[in-house]
């Protein structure tokens, strides 16, 4: 009895010593892989494979499955066991293999760490085909496990193999897989293993916050109705490929009120797509952590400059000297003198003084070039005087009514001076700028090295919120770093304005690309891309702009700056400018008169 008991555990421990390898080797069945694989290569064709295999596999079976696909389907293969260091984020496997590759994956569970390597390596590579062989000995259950696994990896083109059977998936609109029939009755064609990535979502749920993030996305009340309403591009686009693609968008936060100056938290919708507890944000922005998720194809890429107020108004009684530049009024005083020499030469009676000649020549020169009659008369004129007065007639009558006409339209606006358009010049006025605690970083970052640590010093951090309120409430103490398509929007506002109140200046912050977040390998970004593409062709965005300015308006969060200037009449200060001419005038006049006096006094008279 003893011995008997002796020779059974003799047994079990030969049949354990023994069940791994028979267990591996019944594990994969490599003549079914090669079978699909030829199939697919009849179907599809593909030159690349890379194969990632797990601890459970023996390598020299996989040996003989490369040199298999290399005689057979001229395909050429990367292994990977998981032990190599790991993959260089910078430098995907989709960098030296083309996107028609057919990946091929032996698992015995979801959880080996082959599976961390299969979602780096094929990065950015998810519309490419997959290959997933599960060990034999593991249930039908794990099947479903697999299935879980590789939708929450984004994996769409996809069959599962487990003991001879070939498995497919959808998760539209929710979670199924199916077995395949390779060879079914009645199908006229043969089946596609792997067809394209469905177009129809099937009522696919997609849910997603809504925040106020002028102009890019913004909720107000119909006041016909009482529903809540939502507006802007970043919106607009997404809710249209929704519908185009069959799927429902979702808005989590639907029952929520918002304040009116209240601004989306862009960092936590950030961390809750790099937790997978959102899919998609409907917040356009300017970029994402690599390691959280990814941006969708560009919606702008937009110039990111700083948003300035107007400054140092032009007092009105120097509104005079703005119609010619400096140069110009240089140039006119020139052209008194030369003109008044040349009329000198060409004015008849010689025989006159000449002191009395030079003073008539540059009186005439000089009402020649205001368009005023000649101060003498002219009898019997030579041919070249005629000319040279018709000419300059003709140039007084241009200068004249260039003049009248820029000093009226000057008359009807407010002109300022020199506006901020450098760091440097940011630097000397010590103007602050207002931005974001988490865009901060990202703003001095654009900054040149050698005025960064002048211009951190002008930033001042603060909440969405407090952004937005001082920039609706036109607080003129800050500057705002703004892009061009939210400056275009917000300029609406002072489209009528006599003085504007803000301008986009040429302190510049980049140009970032602006579009949606998304979680890492998205099964949404393929078909998002051309959606954006043919949305920019059409050119809604525009359209878009103007509708959604009216909606805001009527909903409270902007209005038409009304900062019209009345008539106003020109006092004794706006002529200020005539009166110092005149006043010069009076003193030259007195000093000349002081000298004809002198000169003609009898007693001064030498003998």
């Amino acid at each position: 009895m003893e011995l008997t008991k002796q020779l059974l555990h003799l047994l079990l421990l030969l049949q354990l010593c023994t069940w791994p390898t028979d267990q591996q080797q019944l594990s994969h069945n490599f003549s079914f892989i090669e079978e699909v694989a030829r199939r697919a290569a009849g179907q599809q064709r593909w030159t690349t494979m890379p194969i990632f295999i797990s601890r459970h596999v023996e390598r020299e079976q996989v040996n003989d499955l490369v040199r298999w696909l290399h005689n057979n389907l001229s395909s050429s293969s990367y292994i990977f066991d998981g032990t190599q260091e790991q993959p260089n984020p910078f430098n995907p496997l989709r960098n030296h293999i083309k996107n028609d590759a057919l990946s091929l994956l032996f698992c015995y569970s979801t959880e080996e760490q082959i599976w961390w390597h299969l979602d780096e390596r094929l990065r950015k590579m998810r519309q490419s085909r997959l290959l997933v062989n599960l060990a034999a000995q593991r249930g039908h259950l794990a099947v479903r496990g697999i299935f879980a696994k590789l939708w929450s990896l984004q994996f769409l083109r996809v069959l599962v193999i487990h003991r001879q059977r070939i498995y497919r998936y959808t998760p539209y609109p929710t979670l199924r897989y199916f077995e395949l029939q390779l060879e079914g009755k009645g199908q006229e064609k043969e089946l596609l293993l792997f067809p394209p990535a469905p177009r129809d979502l099937r009522q696919y749920v997609v849910s997603t916050p809504a925040e106020n993030d002028l102009p890019r996305v913004f909720r107000l009340q119909d006041k016909r109705t009482g529903a809540q309403l939502i507006r802007g591009y970043g919106y607009r686009v997404l809710a249209e490929f929704f519908y185009r693609h069959n799927a429902v968008l979702h808005v989590s936060n639907a029952g929520k009120s918002l304040p009116i100056d209240s601004s989306v938290n862009m960092s936590r919708i950030q961390q809750l797509i790099g937790t997978h507890k959102l899919e998609i944000s409907m917040h356009p922005y300017v970029g994402i952590d690599r390691k959280l998720g990814i941006l969708s194809y560009p919606l702008h890429i937009a110039q990111n400059c700083l948003i300035m107020p107007v400054r140092n108004e032009i007092p009105r009684f120097m509104y005079l000297l703005r119609p010619f530049h400096w140069s110009s009024w240089l140039l006119l005083l020139a052209a008194v003198f030369y003109v008044s020499l040349v009329l000198y030469f060409l004015s008849p009676g010689l025989n006159e003084d000449t002191g009395l000649r030079a003073a008539h020549s540059l009186l005439a020169g000089l009402s020649q070039l205001l368009f005023l009659s000649s101060p003498t008369r002219i009898y019997q004129p030579s041919m070249r005087y005629f000319l040279v007065a018709l000419q300059l007639s003709v140039l007084g009558f241009f200068v004249t009514n260039w003049y009248s006409n820029q000093l009226s339209s000057f008359l009807t606006a407010t002109l300022v001076g020199e506006q901020v358009d450098t760091f440097e010049q940011l630097i000397a006025q010590q103007q602050k700028i207002l931005v974001k605690h988490h865009e901060v970083e990202m703003v001095l970052q654009m900054v040149p090295p050698h005025l960064e640590k002048q211009v951190a010093r002008l930033v001042v951090g603060s909440e969405a919120g407090e952004q937005v309120s001082a920039l609706l409430g036109f607080n003129i103490s800050y500057s705002y770093p703004f892009t061009v398509e939210r400056w275009e929007f917000f300029a609406l506002q002072q489209q009528y304005a006599m003085k504007p109140i803000y301008r986009f200046s040429s302190v510049c912050l980049g140009a970032p690309v602006i579009g949606y977040q998304m979680r890492r390998d998205s099964h949404l970004e393929p078909l998002l891309k051309h959606f954006i593409m043919r949305i920019q062709s059409i050119g809604l965005f525009q359209h878009w702009v103007v509708s959604d300015f009216n909606d805001a308006m009527k909903a409270g969060y902007v209005h038409l700056i009304d900062n019209s200037l009345g008539f106003k009449a020109l006092d004794l200060d706006t002529l200020r400018l005539g009166w110092f001419v005149l006043l010069c005038g009076w003193l030259l006049a007195a000093v000349v008169f002081i000298c004809e006096r002198h000169y003609h006094n009898p007693s001064t008279t030498c003998h």
